[in-house]
């Protein structure tokens, strides 16, 4: 106990002796650790961007001009069965005269004495799969229901917006798996200045018996407090990030997308400085000892 004690001491003490060069360390892996915790809540949050964008998304469906409010109500039953479709409203002739008012200050049964406006509905994509929308095949399945005439849809936004969605996510792991290997090799070089500082106690300890473990152990511990600290200055800042996009959400968009913070990703990244440093700690101390 008292050994493990004293080496923990000597431990802490390095990161002290070395303020500047720790300092730099934590620094550097703070931003490291701050933009994978970054990546990853991206990545848990972009689904909820894309709800947003898949709620902007309509199709419109025009039926033959001789079907009735009646029986469009059964064929908008058929098409709300469709795999990928949320919703479908029914827009009648007379809602149909309404809107062509709105929309061009002409009262169409004015202009021609009857109503050649056909009754046509909206259809809202579902929005809560995380996988893209596959729209051919629902717009396919429309198309093919018998009394439809038109359907039209915003195909080229809704493949563009569904397309960069999946590139992005794809990229995230190559991402993050660049800057954990940035923050190893931060750890290790920390480390092994530490170690060549301290080279002539560390051949006088080798010349008295001392044990390989009992000689790194120290640095090993002052690579894991690195870690420790710039986890620990990681989570607030993460936190203070999500909330300050939520606040410019709230106040200067329309768009009521709220972003969450799952405590998980600090735990995640937590885990994964424990395992950097002491890879990376103990990596620079054997290859002073070899």
């Amino acid at each position: 106990m008292n050994k493990f004690f004293y080496l923990t001491t000597e431990g802490i003490k390095n990161v002290w002796r070395h303020k500047m060069t720790a300092f730099t360390a934590i620094i550097s892996l703070f931003i490291a650790l701050f933009i994978v915790g970054l990546l990853a809540t991206a990545g848990d949050n972009t689904h909820k961007v894309l709800q947003y964008f898949r709620s902007k998304y309509k199709i419109e469906v025009f039926f033959k001009q001789d079907v009735s409010n009646e029986e469009a109500v059964g064929l908008i039953h058929r098409i709300k069965t469709i795999k990928g479709v949320r919703t479908a409203t029914i827009i009648e002739k007379e809602d149909a005269i309404r809107i062509f008012k709105d929309q061009f200050g002409e009262d169409i049964m004015d202009i021609l004495g009857y109503n050649p406006l056909p009754v046509s509905a909206v259809v809202n994509l579902s929005r809560t799969s995380r996988d893209p929308i596959r729209v051919e095949p629902i717009i396919k399945e429309i198309r093919s229901i018998d009394r439809v005439e038109e359907v039209r849809y915003q195909g080229n936004l809704i493949k563009k917006i569904e397309r960069n969605y999946r590139r992005i996510i794809d990229r995230f792991p190559y991402l993050a798996g660049v800057i954990i290997f940035v923050a190893v090799l931060i750890i290790y070089n920390t480390v092994k200045l530490s170690v060549y500082s301290r080279r002539e106690l560390i051949r006088s300890l080798q010349m008295i018996g001392a044990t390989s473990m009992f000689i790194k152990l120290p640095f090993i511990i002052e690579g894991f407090l690195i870690g420790l600290i710039s986890s620990a200055l990681v989570f607030p800042a993460l936190l203070g990030s999500v909330k300050g996009i939520n606040y410019i959400f709230t106040n200067f968009t329309s768009w009521g997308i709220r972003l969450t913070f799952d405590p998980v990703v600090w735990i995640w990244l937590f885990s994964l400085v424990v395992v950097i440093t002491l890879i990376g700690s103990y990596r620079a101390a054997s290859s002073f000892l070899k």
